[in-house]
Order: structure tokens, then sequence, then C-alpha cells
């Protein structure tokens, strides 16, 4: 069979609507998109960012409607997998389950992180881990310049994401840029001293990870004994059985 093509999507617009029912788990092609909530007097927080070539929706495959939203940060481009093939591929191929269970740990260890951030860790630690755990995720998503990348979220996206006001988080880009540790300015991301960010950010990282040169990109357990695809290629297999995704 054919894979489906890709569904385009604009910025802001829903790709899963709370308290949809949903036969489907899905993979980022291109750009970003993000789980949100909305409280009932409009305020909203931003509990994680997808980035390409990672899943999500994949709690649909247990429970009966989707708990969040999930919007576009600008354009984006997914591919829907139905929960029939998901099945399937666990029992002919244990490295997709793998794979998928991989990744859930791996949004576990970021909740958690981000727990911290935003109940114990200062303003301006949790905004260091934030840049550069995302810097380490889109290392390890595709080609990626190191300490530069395009971030489509704005000031009152990263606000929403870490729990502060713009103005606050505005204050602390400046402070980063005035100390020569980071600039983030139109869509830009430039971390210009790495060390002494992650010394900042340092606090705010769980303890495994503070040894590391490199926070954030150590491999997941069976990444390193090998069980699960570096190429992702289990998940790959689902894609010539993508179903076409119809705008909600």
């Amino acid at each position: 069979m054919a894979g489906s093509p890709p569904c385009c999507f604009k910025h802001g617009e829903e790709i899963i609507r709370p308290g949809q029912a949903c036969d489907t788990i899905f993979r980022l092609e291109s750009g970003w998109v993000g789980r949100t909530r909305v409280l009932e007097d409009g305020r909203r927080s931003i509990t994680g960012v997808i980035l390409p070539g990672e899943l999500f929706g994949i709690e649909s495959l247990f429970v009966t409607e989707q708990p969040d939203a999930v919007i576009s940060f600008g354009k984006a481009t997914v591919l829907a997998i139905h929960h029939d093939r998901v099945r399937e591929l666990f029992e002919s191929d244990p490295s997709v389950a793998l794979q998928i269970a991989s990744q859930l740990a791996g949004d576990e260890r970021r909740l958690r992180d981000h727990m911290v951030g935003l109940g114990r860790a200062n303003a301006t630690e949790h905004i260091a881990m934030t840049l550069l755990e995302l810097d380490a995720r889109l290392g390890r998503t595709g080609p990626h310049d190191s300490g530069t990348y395009r971030c489509p979220l704005t000031q009152q996206d990263l606000a929403d994401f870490v729990g502060l006001t713009p103005v606050h988080v505005n204050r602390v880009l400046r402070w980063l840029h005035a100390q020569g540790l980071a600039t983030v300015s139109r869509g830009l991301v430039q971390i210009h001293d790495l060390v002494a960010l992650q010394k900042l950010a340092q606090p705010a990282i769980e303890i495994t990870e503070r040894s590391q040169t490199q926070p954030f990109v150590s491999q997941c357990p069976c990444q390193e004994a090998g069980v699960v695809p570096r190429t992702e290629a289990g998940i790959n297999a689902t894609l010539g059985m993508a179903v076409p995704l119809a705008k909600r």
C-alpha cells in the first residue's frame, strides 16, 4: 500500500483537540508542535514541545480520549499511523515497541526536569535548561549545528512553557545576552558559552546529567545496548502504512 502524504498545519492550528477520540498516533515530519492545556479563564500552559522525528499522541493507545491539545508552532507536517498497524508491528518487530517505550521514557524524564524547573528552579536556571535541552534534542533528530538553531517559539510561547510572564522571559533573555551566554532573537537561538550556560542550568538538571560535557544527549539504555535501531528504522517502516490525516 502506498503511503499517504503528510498533512500540513499552519501556525496555531490544532492537530489534536482535548477530549477527542483518536485511533492513530502521530509522527512529526517537520516543524515544531506542542502539547497545551488551556484553563477556564483562558490561561494556557505548554506542557511539552515536540520536535521533528518524534512521535506524539501515543497515550491514545491506552485512553479513549486525548487529554490535551496539540498545536502547531509555525508550519508543521504530520503523519498518522493507525493503532492497528502499530499493534501489528509490536508483534512482528519488538524493536518498534522498544522504540516507543524509549521515547515515553525520554518524555517522562523531560517532564520531571520541567517539574523541577517550575517548582524549584529560578527563572534563569529554567530558561537556560530549556535552551540546552532543545539544542540537544535537535541534535538527535537530524542534521544540526550544535549551539545554533531556529526556534519558532515566541516569548509568549516560552512564557507559557516555563510558567512565567512574557515580561519576565524577556528580562532573562536580555540578561543571558548581556552576559555573553546566549542570544534568542527573531526565531534564532545562539548559545555562545555552552559551559557557562550548563553551569547556570545545573541546579535544574538531573544528577545523572550534571557530570556530562553535554547534558541531555545521553542515549536511552536500550539504544546503548543496540536493541532499538538508532535510525528509527522500525518506526519508519510504518510510514508506508500511514493513514490519511484529516484536519479536525
